[in-house]
C-alpha cells in the first residue's frame, strides 16, 4: 500500500502527515509513506486542496485535517 500526504509543509499538513504515520506505526501495516510537496504532482495525483491523502491512486481526504480513525479506515480496506 502506497499513502501519498499531499500539502506544502503548512501545520495541518505537517499535522495529517504524523497522524498517517502514527496510524501505520499502530497497525503496524506494510505501507510506504511519501510527502508530495510539488504542486504539479498533486495536480497529477488530482488533489486540488491541502492537506490531502491518496492511498493507492485514490484521493480518500481533501482540504481538512482526517482523525485518526478515518486513516485506519482507509487502512484497513
Amino acid at each position: 500500500m502506497e499513502i501519498k500526504v499531499c500539502g506544502p509543509g503548512c501545520a495541518n499538513c505537517t499535522k495529517t502527515e504524523n497522524i498517517v504515520h502514527e496510524v501505520v506505526a499502530e497497525v503496524g501495516a506494510n505501507v510506504l509513506v511519501e510527502k508530495v510537496t510539488d504542486f504539479a504532482e498533486m495536480a497529477k495525483l488530482g488533489v486540488l486542496s491541502t492537506p490531502a491523502i491518496v492511498i493507492d491512486g485514490e484521493i480518500k481526504c481533501v482540504g481538512k485535517v482526517p482523525s485518526k480513525n478515518e486513516i485506519l479506515q482507509w487502512i484497513k480496506k
